[in-house]
């Protein structure tokens, strides 16, 4: 008898391996559970239902069965790895280390130990240390293609251009096919002016991947920074927000709250304006049910959380998420920068800032800010998803039509000490939600200039004070990485600005207003306290000029 359910046991893990490798997550989760059910201290049953956990985000659980073999066979190298991939996803990076590394010292050639430790490494912008584990996996595992991958762009990241192009073409020569290593290898060509070859990677990049964004981005920010052809820099980051919404999926039966508000909310505004979109009547009726349920439950104020959807849900809401929309502006017949400012006063009260911080009131003209609120509320293009609860849209993402571009060209024919040198990087929106009261994060940026704008009315601010902008004068150190000063912890910034006795330049919200600064600066939004409605969303524009880091190669 027991012979018979050891066989069964046997089979029903065999069966559950199978489907894991699948990816029929489900199917694999339930067949381990049945295992863990005939023999509850089944040992691979609990690593793998752990693992798959991890995959399918349930942590909580994937750390009690974690946990449990940990006990068992503390001294099992994959278990402390997983455990390690775990914290990593939660963000305790630190305690993912401590798994990692004791992953290694139970088998030093552990080598996919060695890789998450660099992965670890690079999230906490500690490059060099992600530098020499990814050194050590490549020494295990000469052809980890990954590993060579993520060393390329470390190395490209801390401008070291020539060994980053090593990098990749090591990959591609052991693996022609590895799309991200042609994508990268353009990156490192972008950086050092040679357009038309990086452009042949992306286009390689697509042959492996049609539907790879990063390398239809990639295109497309080239195209916007030349500037030269202005129809196809459209045209390449329309197709790119395109493929975006074919691909728009629900994650896990969830979506964030403030997502749906917005959603809904611009649903409501576009029908106001008779806009025939597939799914659109659908979508208010079972959005607005959600946000109901969400208003009659317990926590109706917490419009930062997830919140589960049925199938139904889904599949009334996914029509219109996936309907691409972009309105197309009017041509402005002047000047999209205001033609009565003299601008070479503005050049030159900039250059005589000590601090290099100053703000141009009225800086669009009337016809041109009129297009472009129109373009952003009109505009299915808020495709990026924040922590602190706003939508981003990016010129290569579809955030583009012939007004963002000459108001580049603009600039850089008015003010050309400014922006005639430097080349248009990228350029970007920001869309908030007035009841969530807080913008971006403290952070700098990789360009020369920064150049950002508010185009919501005066109206919608409840605070007249409020809503703008801070500007510390220190920028960040030329040792720290963009990564790293993008995502280290705000308190440690903090701990920089004080050290350097930084003065924080606070610049009010204004309609029309434009903030001009150095783009190492380090930044935040401030307060944010405008009226609860679509059109009273506060919408900030940037636009950044130069690369730092090439001029520091320079």
């Amino acid at each position: 008898m027991n012979e018979k359910i050891n066989f069964t046991i046997k089979e029903t893990f065999a069966s559950a391996v199978q489907n894991h490798k699948k990816n029929k997550l489900e199917a694999a989760e339930n067949l381990y559970k049945e295992v863990l059910k005939k023999n509850p201290n089944h040992f691979q049953s609990i690593c793998f239902l752990g693992t798959l956990l991890i995959q399918t985000k349930n942590f909580e659980k994937a750390k009690q069965l974690l946990y449990k073999a940990i006990e068992t066979q503390p001294n099992n190298a994959n278990v402390q790895n997983n455990l390690g991939i775990l914290f990593k996803q939660l963000g305790e990076f630190q305690k993912a280390i401590n798994y990692f590394q004791k992953a290694i010292e139970i088998q030093p050639s552990f080598a996919n130990a060695h890789y998450n430790l660099g992965v670890t490494f690079k999230e906490l912008g500690e490059l060099q240390k992600a530098i020499s584990c990814y050194q050590k996996v490549i020494q295990i595992n000469p052809n980890d293609i990954n590993a060579h991958n993520n060393l390329g762009i470390e190395l490209k990241e801390l401008g070291d251009y020539q060994k980053a192009i090593i990098c990749y073409e090591k990959v591609i020569k052991i693996n022609p096919n590895y799309g991200a290593a042609h994508n990268n290898l353009g990156n490192v060509l972008k950086s050092l002016g040679e357009d038309q070859k990086a452009i042949s990677c992306y286009r390689e990049a697509l042959k492996i991947k049609p539907d790879s964004i990063e390398a239809q981005t990639n295109i497309s920010d080239i195209y916007i920074s030349q500037l030269d052809n202005l129809e196809k820099a459209i045209s390449t980051s329309h197709k790119t927000q395109e493929t975006i919404r074919k691909a728009f999926i629900i994650n896990n039966q969830e979506i964030s709250l403030y997502r749906l508000k917005h959603d809904v909310q611009q649903a409501e505004y576009l029908s106001s304006k008779n806009y025939k979109i597939n799914g659109i009547d659908k979508f208010q009726i079972i959005g607005n049910k959600i946000l109901k349920r969400k208003e009659n439950s317990k926590d109706n104020n917490n419009f930062n959380q997830k919140i589960l959807l049925n199938y139904d849900e889904i599949n009334s809401l996914l029509p219109f998420y996936k309907a691409n929309h972009i309105y197309q502006t009017s041509k402005i017949s002047e000047s999209c920068i205001n033609p009565d400012k003299n601008w070479q006063d503005v050049e030159e009260q900039y250059f005589n800032s000590p601090k290099q911080i100053i703000y141009i009131d009225n800086f669009l003209s009337n016809e041109a800010i009129k297009e472009l609120r129109e373009f952003c509320l009109i505009s299915k293009i808020w495709n990026k998803e924040y922590m602190d609860k706003y939508l981003g849209a990016f010129s290569d993402q579809g955030f583009i039509s012939p007004i963002h571009l000459q108001i580049a060209i603009d600039l850089k024919q008015k003010l050309p000490k400014l922006f005639g040198q430097h080349k248009l990087g990228k350029f970007w929106a920001f869309k908030y939600d007035s009841t969530l009261g807080k913008g971006i994060n403290i952070h700098a940026d990789f360009a020369i200039h920064n150049l950002n704008f508010w185009i919501t009315p005066d109206e919608y601010n409840n605070e007249k004070n409020a809503g703008g902008l801070k500007v510390y004068d220190a920028p960040a150190p030329e040792d720290w990485t963009f990564h790293k000063y993008n995502n280290i912890n705000a308190d440690e910034i903090s701990k920089f600005l004080n050290d350097n006795n930084a003065h924080c330049t606070n610049i009010p919200y204004k309609f029309n207003r434009a903030v001009l600064f150095n783009s190492a600066y380090f930044h935040e939004t401030d307060k944010i306290n405008f009226k609860d409605g679509y059109e009273s969303r506060r919408i900030n524009i940037t636009y950044l000029f130069g690369d730092r880091l090439v001029k520091k190669l320079n």
